[in-house]
């Protein structure tokens, strides 16, 4: 999970995974699309916006994998997947690269002249506090569950994740957007995040 992915390449023209067999692949596949529309190069946003998508895609592999054990009467954890504890931590990742996001988003709503869209810029980062707060509140309860199978205390804690991860991948893709249309309006020389299309 806390490999990092950053060179391997993306087929934005793929198929996308099922919306209701794999719900968090299918945000982060979206999201990861969307990434793929800019360069990486000056726009820490960007980065960071790319870093969660491939951490919740890693989350819902060790997710399924863990569901797959466990269904089989085991309570084992097994080589090929990742441990609890590194699942966890990848909650923490995904609520830092979050932050930076925020950070970049505040700085250009700063700059932006136009009142319209550094109001969209708000109305799309708003969510994120609040999801960052739950999917942190996700991650103890995992840890609490880490070392016992309760199946009623697992579906539910994976039924708030996938929703987690949706709200959160899309309200980070819908702030990516509209801090680019903000990014337009910014004068060049103190606009520090560049929007540079493929």
């Amino acid at each position: 999970i806390n490999a990092e992915y950053g060179e391997e390449e993306f087929d934005v023209n793929a198929p996308a995974p099922d919306p209701v067999e794999a719900p968090i692949e299918h945000a982060a596949f979206k999201l990861r699309q969307e990434t793929a529309k800019y360069h990486e190069e000056d726009n820490g946003m960007i980065t960071a916006a790319r870093k969660i998508a491939q951490k919740f895609q890693q989350m819902a592999k060790y997710t399924k994998g863990r569901r797959e054990i466990l269904e089989l009467g085991s309570t084992e954890e097994k080589s090929e997947f990742s441990s609890m504890t590194d699942m966890i931590s990848t909650c923490k990742e995904i609520i830092a690269l979050t932050k930076q996001i925020q950070k970049h988003a505040d700085l250009i709503s700063k700059n932006c002249p136009d009142k319209r869209l550094v109001l969209s810029l708000a109305n799309s980062m708003e969510p994120m506090g609040m999801l960052s707060q739950q999917l942190n509140i996700i991650a103890s309860v995992k840890a609490a569950a880490c070392g016992k199978y309760d199946e009623s205390a697992e579906v539910e804690a994976d039924e708030m994740l996938t929703i987690n991860a949706q709200n959160l991948m899309k309200s980070v893709r819908d702030t990516v957007r509209a801090s680019e249309s903000c990014s337009v309006k910014i004068d060049s020389a103190s606009n520090k995040l560049k929007f540079k299309r493929k």
